[in-house]
């Protein structure tokens, strides 16, 4: 059955805004989701800095009242005497009480306690080692947080050691831990220098608060930070004190509406704020609820991380507060999705001319028709923008189009003109290669057959002349090898025709024999330590082109008079071979590029531009293909060594 472009289009503009509309309303849950537990993520974190606050401010009440107490004239006169009595103490047990303080002793200048709030057990204990206690006898008024053993709160004050001894409960996601009780403190402490007429340190007022079970401290910061709210029966927002991993002091609540103190505290809470001393902020499970939490390092005067700061706000608060948003915000697209299907299908009766022009006029330009304009669109100002971008849209494709035909175009020629001159180079080297090789082995031939005097004796000058053509040819020769061999490695036919040689005798010997005579001009000598029995898997003429390279190129640029050292090193089925002579060497930036082809350097002994460049990177293609490496090094001005390591056997392929 057929349906009528109108009804096609009615349909087709409902099922768009409804698309449209779902996918609107599914953004929008998503942003209203997210922006909500962001914010809140963001509000807990600045509320744990308004928790540090608040911490800071209870510190520097405690650093207050204690800088009262060491305003009493009794406690100059004792430290004068350096002695204590009953009306010290006392006077101290007094103050503990009236600053609502849990210690307070006096120190003397040699770090005693010579008077004190607790138990008497603790006069004349030296307390000087507490980093808190040396900084105020530099003379400065110095608070921090520390932890403390059971023995110290026995001496401290009675009733402390019960304070801070807390049972470990097991706890939901938290890191397994072998300890079942906590009787360690951690304290809040100020010491107070005295100072003499001198202006000297004497002594000094060393007073604090135990923080375990401190929940008025914990209740106060919450009550500044996040007020008193409540969400289904538990508090909005929460705040911790833990000592290590462990919760001394909290607002939490477990199942049986208490606080949960002697929990642990989760396993990637611990992870990344006591074992990496960084700040968590994240949603994090908390005791028995997900809370959006922020947790930061608590640490002593030395900087050691000994406990962990946390606040936190209640999830499911957060997650009502979404939902609620949500429905209201279907409701709302709900409406506006129906509005804009009735919108659509009036406008429809508007838009169905000019729209079938221009899916006509699509239609033409997907058939590649990239010259079809659009014409005589009707009077609406939306469609004839719509008419006007469609043709712009298509003179920008036909111009591109035709931009891209003539790129190609180009491209075309151009590979077609590198690869006909590749293909000539290629055939330029094949002509080096193959058809100057018969004709200088002629050459050579003709040569040796005169120096040998086959055809008659020879005067001075003739010898003199030979010998130079003979160098040439030689030259020649090598030179003709490297290019044959560069012509392979071009074309990736450097094929190794393995088989088992002596080193010594097949190789590095008829090399040297052949460049005698250039070393015997130059006053020079063949230095070859090499094993007569030490025999590898090689190509024998490839290797015999690396050794004609490496030594040809010792005598070019050694000193006249030295020696060239050939020698060798097994290690681990790979042999060490290496070319030594004393040398003007190389720099450090030849080095670098001695390697590539049609490289070439100078010495300062030789000052000549001739060579092809080619002798060292065909030498090192060729140890690449044996499984070797190959390098070089020299101490300018003094000597050059080349190196190359290949397998005693070359692996099967």
């Amino acid at each position: 059955m057929k349906i009528s472009l109108r009804n096609t289009q009615l349909f087709g503009y409902t099922i768009i805004v409804i698309l449209m509309g779902t996918f609107t309303i599914f953004a929008g849950l998503s942003f209203i989701t997210d922006t909500v537990m962001q914010e809140a993520k963001l509000k807990v974190q600045m509320d744990l800095n308004s928790a540090w606050t608040a911490y800071k401010e209870e510190k520097a009440l405690l650093q207050m009242n204690v800088s009262l107490v060491a305003q009493h004239e009794l406690f100059r006169r004792a430290l004068n005497n350096n002695s204590t009595n009953l009306k010290v103490n006392k006077l101290l047990a007094e103050l503990k009480e009236k600053y609502k303080l849990d210690f307070l002793n006096l120190v003397s200048n040699t770090g005693f306690v010579i008077g004190t709030s607790g138990k008497p057990d603790v006069l004349k204990r030296k307390v000087r080692n507490d980093p808190v206690i040396q900084e105020a006898f530099l003379g400065n008024v110095t608070s921090g947080t520390s932890l403390i053993s059971q023995e110290n709160l026995l001496l401290k004050s009675d009733g402390l050691a019960e304070q801070a001894y807390i049972p470990i409960l097991q706890t939901e996601r938290a890191k397994p831990t072998g300890r079942t009780v906590e009787n360690r403190g951690m304290i809040l402490e100020t010491a107070v220098p005295i100072l003499n007429d001198r202006n000297e340190v004497y002594g000094l007022i060393y007073g604090g608060i135990l923080l375990n079970r401190r929940f008025d401290l914990v209740d106060r910061i919450r009550s500044t930070v996040f007020g008193n709210d409540y969400f289904d029966g538990k508090p909005l927002g929460t705040v911790t004190l833990f000592l290590e991993d462990t919760r001394i002091a909290t607002n939490v609540i477990t199942e049986d509406s208490i606080r949960a103190i002697g929990t642990i505290v989760s396993d990637e809470v611990y992870s990344k704020v006591l074992e990496r001393g960084e700040r968590f902020a994240d949603r994090a499970f908390v005791v028995n609820d997900w809370y959006l939490s922020a947790y930061d390092p608590v640490l002593d005067a030395k900087g050691k991380i000994i406990g962990i700061l946390y606040v936190g706000l209640l999830e499911k608060k957060y997650t009502a507060y979404g939902q609620q948003l949500t429905i209201k915000f279907i409701g709302i697209g709900l409406i506006a999705l129906l509005i804009a299907v009735l919108l659509a299908n009036y406008l429809s009766s508007k838009v169905r001319r000019p729209i079938l022009k221009l899916v006509d006029a699509t239609r033409e330009i997907s058939k590649g028709k990239l010259n079809t304009r659009v014409i005589n669109i009707g009077k609406i100002n939306e469609i004839s923008e719509l008419a006007k971008s469609f043709n712009s849209m298509a003179a920008s494709l036909e111009t591109d189009s035709n931009q891209l035909n003539e790129a190609s175009a180009n491209l075309k020629r151009a590979y077609i003109k590198a690869d006909e001159k590749n293909r000539a180079y290629l055939e330029m080297l094949g002509f080096v290669t193959h058809e100057l090789k018969s004709p200088l082995a002629s050459i050579v031939f003709g040569i040796g057959s005169l120096r040998e005097k086959i055809l008659g004796e020879l005067t001075e000058g003739q010898e003199d002349v030979l010998k130079s053509s003979a160098r040439s040819a030689d030259y020649l020769n090598s030179t003709i090898a490297n290019f044959l061999n560069l012509s392979r490695i071009e074309e990736g036919e450097l094929k190794l025709k393995i088989s088992q040689v002596s080193l010594k005798e097949n190789i590095i010997e008829p090399a040297a024999n052949r460049l005698q005579e250039i070393a015997t001009d130059n006053r020079m000598e063949f230095d070859i330590d090499i094993p007569d029995d030490l025999v590898i898997e090689c190509d024998p003429d490839l290797m015999n082109s690396v050794f004609q390279n490496l030594i040809s190129n010792a005598l070019k640029y050694g000193y006249k008079g030295t020696s060239i050292k050939v020698s060798s090193e097994l290690s681990d089925g790979l042999v060490n071979i290496s070319v030594f002579n004393e040398g003007s060497g190389f720099s450090n930036e030849d080095r670098l590029n001695m390697f590539t082809k049609f490289s070439r350097f100078n010495a300062a002994n030789y000052n000549t531009k001739s060579g092809t460049g080619l002798g060292l990177f065909v030498t090192k293609n060729i140890i690449l293909k044996h499984n070797g490496t190959i390098w070089a090094e020299s101490e300018q001005g003094k000597w050059a060594k080349f190196t190359f390591t290949i397998p005693l056997k070359q692996p099967t392929e």
